[in-house]
């Protein structure tokens, strides 16, 4: 039903022409214009002077228009459009609104407000329909400012944040030539989806990537894999560069293909857990020559973990875990051990009053890589049984903590490739006894509450010769406060450190009296030993067995407002050069997600680590931003990776320009001058439309601690 108002009106043959303040309600749409002919034959009306169109989420301006009577349709040319509910502005030659579709013809868009075009989408024709999640167009252009930068000839763009398919903006850089991905997207169910990305890399040629994932309500799936065949500047172990310059026939040079895998799986049904963990790749170089954006946590190794785990908690707990774990190593150098498999069993429960029990077994099996060189001891392979019963009586009172520990530790082993007169099925047994007490001493200090936390930990650890004993996982850990007051002093299983030990310690903490939240926390301690330690990871006993205190270790950490401190030290007396055995400091400076200063120090005497980290995200003004890090190998005298860039972000567009110069080969590779990567990246983002490419804002989540991109 159309209602008319006007001020003139005149009838002339079969029209209607109304003059004034022309106002046409059909419902929720409303027509303004100062003159409107009406065709009622035809059941159309139109305008030849400016004529305003407003509807649900659509405000449009135009010189002229057409529309229906009796049909919820309109057509305005040399148009200026604003849709409201997607924050989309822009101008057309023609505006078509039919039912709840708006097609655009001759048209360019764009998220920016009145008076900026950081970026505008031109398109032939763009079609929005208010039902879907996204908008189709034809023969695309993107401008930034005047400059074009993008073309497609059929683009579909979301009009909100619900996922939609179609492809992505490219991502595009230069290191190996031009180098250029063009991801696809598929919106398969709510709960799966795929990315498929061809890629194009000037000097090594074409490939392809592809990401699925997967999520219910009992798991979590994303499978990462990716292929590079015939890279024509890798035979699979050196560069074509590096093949040539060691005397290598060009003619004889092999592409090798190149390729990556990376699964991961968190499942949970009831108590049982599920987990795989496997990533891949096709050689050493991999990461280096083609990058990734998999995640991973070591440029050393890539583990390869499955894992079946069943907890109960009850008056009995049960724990049982079936595991299987391998590494590939991608510097030089054996990969540790494989576990295949290793099961393990823990229960417990109470006896009388206080008393407890649990027992701990575990049952592992373990290989040597493919092709891994080792010799002697590290060469032997087998099985390892390892039953742990234990009785604890924990006292607990308001004021202090005593707990009485008692255990037998048996481990027997089924070996191979033993060197000659060492023992292939050896046993160990060792008794272990341990009191462990600590006082809790607390006073008011205004807003704060102010504790004193003393402890002392008597450890008893029989002795038992392991010197012919494989190191299956074996090691020394880093020294800190807690691996103080640990029944063993090595990781693992294959040692087990004879001790007769007192341990000291304290804590002190501020705690906020309104919330009870820890303020600030300082800790520091030492083992006093009584008899000289025989068990040792390798070789003889030395000196540092007979010392008779451990070294003194101690860390703070703590938020004294913005400023956020983590500190840990171990310092040994028994040294006469008054260097600490290792030290880590992290300094944060964090008043809000955007405004970042991190400053980090690394010191470990084992391997003689010595670095610094700083790095950092300001902004400078409303709409600039500086970003940057600096991490500095003292001991080499080389940066490993730095950075430093500017960042533009205002209401619709965002830039982000950064420089970086890296330490290509891993820091411990032998040589005295690894390759370096250098290069510009380059990110622009236009809000609420898209962007290219993501490897500036992944670099930095990488380098600067506690970074979160800014909210589109």
């Amino acid at each position: 039903m159309v209602q008319l108002q006007a001020s003139s009106l005149s009838r002339t043959g079969g029209t209607t022409t109304v003059r004034g303040d022309v106002v046409v309600l059909q419902g929720a749409r409303r027509l303004r214009s100062a003159e409107v002919i009406i065709d009622e034959d035809a059941g159309l009306a139109r305008s030849d002077e400016e004529t305003r169109l407003s509807d649900d989420g659509v405000e449009v301006l135009g010189r002229s228009a057409v529309f229906g009577l009796f049909e919820p349709t309109a057509r305005l040319a040399d148009a200026e459009f604003v849709l409201t509910k997607l924050q989309l502005r822009g101008h057309a030659a023609d505006v078509e609104r039919k039912e709840r579709a708006v097609r655009l013809g001759e048209a360019w868009l764009t998220r920016c407000p009145p008076g900026r075009r950081s970026w505008r989408l031109r398109a032939a024709e763009l079609s929005i329909d208010e039902g879907e999640t996204f908008a189709s167009a034809r023969h695309v252009r993107v401008d930034v400012g005047s400059v074009p930068v993008f073309y497609a000839p059929y683009l579909r763009f979301p009009t909100g944040r619900e996922r939609m398919s179609g492809f992505l903006f490219p991502s595009l850089s230069s290191s190996d030539g031009f180098d250029v991905s063009l991801p696809y997207y598929w919106n398969l169910a709510p709960n799966y989806d795929a990315t498929l990305t061809p890629r194009w890399i000037g000097r090594r040629g074409a490939g392809a990537a592809a990401e699925l994932r997967h999520r219910s309500r009992f798991q979590d799936n994303v499978l990462n894999v990716a292929l590079l065949p015939q890279d024509d500047d890798y035979d699979g172990e050196q560069s074509r560069r590096d093949y040539l310059a060691s005397g290598g026939a060009a003619a004889n040079f092999a592409p090798a293909d190149r390729w990556l895998l990376d699964v991961d799986h968190r499942g949970r049904w009831g108590d049982v857990r599920t987990l795989l963990d496997v990533d891949a790749v096709s050689d050493s170089d991999y990461f280096i020559d083609l990058g990734s954006d998999v995640g991973r946590g070591s440029r050393v190794l890539l583990e390869r973990r499955a894992e079946l785990r069943y907890d109960r908690h009850g008056k009995q707990r049960l724990t049982s875990r079936l595991w299987l774990q391998s590494f590939q190593r991608l510097e030089p150098g054996r990969a540790p051990y494989r576990r295949l498999p290793e099961a393990s069993l823990s229960t417990g429960g109470a006896l009388r009053g206080p008393l407890q029990w649990s027992l701990d077994g575990a049952w592992a099996a373990f290989r040597r890589g493919a092709g891994a060189s080792a010799t002697g001891i590290d060469a032997v392979i087998g099985e390892r049984l390892h039953l742990e019963p234990r009785l604890r009586l924990p006292l607990q009172r308001a004021w202090g903590t005593l707990a009485l520990s008692a255990a037998a530790r048996h481990t027997r082993y089924a070996l191979r490739r033993t060197p000659e007169a060492v023992d292939n099925r050896p046993r160990r047994d060792v008794a272990l006894a341990s009191i462990d007490g600590s006082l809790f001493f607390e006073r008011d200090a205004g807003r704060w509450l102010h504790t004193v936390e003393p402890r002392l930990r008597y450890l008893y650890q029989g002795f038992a010769e392991q010197g012919d004993l494989p190191r299956f996982d074996a090691a020394r850990p880093t020294p800190s406060y807690q691996q103080l007051f640990r029944d063993n002093r090595f990781t693992g299983l294959d040692r087990l450190g004879d001790a007769n030990q007192l341990t000291v310690g304290v804590v002190s903490r501020l705690l906020e009296h309104a919330t009870g939240a820890e303020q600030l926390a300082a800790a520091v301690g030492a083992i006093v030993y009584f008899d000289d330690r025989r068990v040792v990871l390798e070789g003889a006993a030395g000196a540092e067995q007979r010392q008779p205190t451990s070294a003194l270790a101690g860390e703070m950490r703590g938020a004294l407002g913005n400023l956020r401190l983590d500190l840990r030290l171990a310092f040994d007396p028994n040294n006469n050069d008054d260097e600490v055995d290792a030290a880590a400091l992290g300094l944060s400076y964090r008043p809000d997600r955007q405004r970042i200063v991190n400053l980090a120090y690394r010191r470990r005497r084992l391997n003689d680590t010595r670095q610094t980290d700083l790095s950092f995200h300001w902004p400078l003004a409303p709409r600039w931003s500086l970003f940057g890090r600096w991490n500095h190998d003292w001991r080499e005298q080389r940066s490993v990776d730095a950075f430093a860039g500017v960042g533009y972000a205002s209401c619709c567009l965002g830039v982000k320009l950064l420089w970086h110069d890296s330490v290509e080969t891993p820091a411990n590779r032998p040589t005295t001058n690894p390759r370096r990567d250098r290069g510009v990246l380059l990110q622009i983002e236009f809000r609420g439309l898209a962007g290219f490419g993501s490897k500036v804002d992944s670099r930095l989540r990488r380098g600067i601690k506690g970074y979160r991109p800014a909210p589109g």
